[in-house]
């Protein structure tokens, strides 16, 4: 039975970063010597193409595929290679699934049923393939209905996240610029080492983005309160919009109008699926905030928005993780420091590359 994400997810964590920084945006995957590694990118829409456009800004090699033949042609013309998912399988030494949650099980399966060809690189070095999904839980079903395999020899499946977007779609909507400063969302599982959460952590903040660790689930709620509500309420507003502007009072607003409505204009099939997927996280929350807003006075309910007393907070933890150890042996201690209310602040390798110290910090409390 393949072990599911949820049950191998190392901790709940709600930031990353190298101890000293920086990024690595030439070889971003690759250690010195071996020379820039390949990025696979299947899906050229807009987090696809925004990759691709990352990639060739550091003259990362990268290589593209898509079922859009004219969405190939374009990322092509830009300087990325055009292939199918063999040559990923042959060549890509970390590959992005951009497409929709619903569809991630089935890619990772085609992805498992190809062979890397002798002599090519995806036989010599274990691939890494995540996807980009704004909702885990359709994934980890998927999986766990399929009984996919979270690794075998040559691939590992990494979840992830980019906490970045915009409300429109397609290649053309891409942008290299998208992830810088944004959050990048991983989800380690036991079956991945150290080493290869490394990679995947130098692969992302050659993009600008900062790492950040955490557990599906918990994932699905902070991704519900942080981007999926705000979009359930621009589309709830925009209905709104429409039915009452019947006079054309629309051409008197301001910024703040146009800021609310700014998402609702998003892709509404991939939406649909969205909302549809993390409905578990959703909806107590959505009757929370409608039970909020029936009881909210605006005369006595706003405080000037005066923060509270906090908590002394904890002190930090470290713990040192073998680069090539799995993940998960450590799991018992980095899902300890969850517990006592920490998160995962900062790593760094030692000198010899033979470890990965994390340090932990205070974290905000849970809100669940």
């Amino acid at each position: 039975m393949a072990r599911t994400i949820d049950e191998e997810s190392v901790a709940v964590v709600d930031g990353i970063a190298r101890a000293d920084g920086a990024g690595d945006p030439e070889g971003v995957v690759g250690s010195p010597g071996e020379g820039a590694a390949v990025v696979g990118v299947v899906g050229a829409g807009l987090i696809g193409g925004s990759i691709i456009r990352a990639c060739l800004a550091v003259d990362q090699p990268v290589l593209v595929t898509d079922r859009d033949a004219t969405a190939v042609a374009a990322a092509a013309d830009a300087g990325a290679v055009a292939g199918d998912l063999q040559r990923l399988r042959d060549e890509a030494d970390v590959v992005f699934l951009c497409a929709p949650p619903a569809v991630i099980a089935d890619l990772w399966q085609a992805w498992l049923q190809l062979t890397p060809t002798a002599g090519s690189a995806g036989a010599a070095r274990r691939s890494i393939v995540m996807d980009v999904s704004s909702v885990k839980a359709p994934v980890v079903s998927g999986f766990s209905s399929a009984d996919l395999p979270l690794a075998t020899p040559d691939t590992v499946f990494q979840l992830s996240h980019p906490m970045a977007g915009r409300e429109l779609s397609g290649w053309a909507a891409g942008d290299g610029r998208l992830f810088r400063d944004a959050s990048w969302i991983l989800t380690p599982h036991a079956e991945l080492t150290a080493g290869e959460l490394a990679r995947s952590i130098g692969v992302v903040e050659a993009f600008g983005a900062t790492v950040c660790c955490m557990e599906a689930g918990f994932h699905d709620r902070f991704a519900a309160i942080t981007s999926h509500i705000p979009h359930v309420l621009a589309f709830a507003f925009q209905s709104l919009v429409d039915e009452v502007d019947r006079t054309g009072w629309r051409r008197f607003s301001g910024g703040s109008l146009r800021d609310v409505l700014r998402i609702s204009s998003s892709n509404p099939t991939l939406w649909n699926e969205i909302l549809a997927g993390n409905a578990d996280q959703l909806v107590p929350l959505l009757r929370d905030l409608a039970d909020r807003l029936e009881r909210f006075d605006p005369a006595t309910d706003v405080d000037g928005g005066q923060p509270r007393p906090l908590d002394p907070p904890p002190p930090e933890r470290h713990v040192e993780v073998a680069m090539d150890a799995a993940i998960g042996e450590q799991a018992e201690a980095l899902l300890a420091t969850a517990e006592e209310g920490l998160h995962l602040d900062r790593w760094a390798i030692d000198a010899a590359g033979a470890s990965l110290r994390l340090t932990f910090a205070p974290r905000l409390a849970s809100t669940s």
